[in-house]
């Protein structure tokens, strides 16, 4: 019974969800987790209403209003990542003591050029790369700016471990990588560990 029950509870979303692989708008952002779990309460909501009613309990709208308000927000987590800061407010922005700093260090240029190159193509407000229609989850690396909030993880993923650019489609050099390691170990450690 109580298998019975969540299986009836669960057909919309799991319906969804199979589904969903169709509208990007449904897993193309960072909330796509989030997304997941309102899509799963508007198919509860949803389902309490109808077996409410054929259980002879009468008709619960406020459950179709709790539904609206989910959907509501499931529509502008799909569509918060346009929002983000534009390519000239990143440029115009001021950068903090911090990121001067990581400007400064030596090898800054080098790191800069190869993130440039081999990364921005993907990791851009628009990218230019075929097939990439937004910025891998939502990484942006086209100005000073982005590249110093992102340094941890273009250290890791592009200098250490090798996983970015995937399958290094945009032939990243080691000498590149290197160059992303050294600015990045060069930095002082209270930047590196943030």
């Amino acid at each position: 019974k109580l298998r019975s029950t969540h299986n009836n509870y669960l057909t919309l979303p799991v319906v969804f969800l199979m589904l969903s692989n169709h509208y990007p708008l449904a897993f193309a952002t960072e909330y796509n987790w989030i997304i997941a779990g309102l899509i799963f309460l508007m198919g509860v909501t949803i389902r309490h209403f109808f077996n409410t009613m054929h259980a002879g309990g009468g008709m619960k709208w406020w459950t179709w209003a709790v539904t609206t308000i989910l959907f509501v927000i499931v529509m502008w987590l799909s569509t918060a990542p346009m929002f983000r800061q534009t390519l000239e407010e990143s440029e115009a922005r001021v950068l903090t003591p911090t990121q001067q700093a990581m400007l400064d260090t030596a090898g800054w240029e080098d790191a800069y050029n190869a993130v440039m190159g081999r990364c921005s193509m993907c990791h851009a407000r628009e990218p230019s790369y075929e097939g990439i229609h937004t910025a891998p989850k939502g990484v942006l690396l086209e100005t000073p700016d982005d590249i110093t909030r992102a340094a941890r993880e273009i250290y890791i993923q592009a200098g250490v471990t090798h996983a970015m650019p995937p399958a290094n489609v945009s032939f990243m050099e080691p000498e590149e990588r290197q160059a992303i390691v050294d600015w990045y170990r060069s930095l002082p450690r209270t930047f590196a560990l943030n």
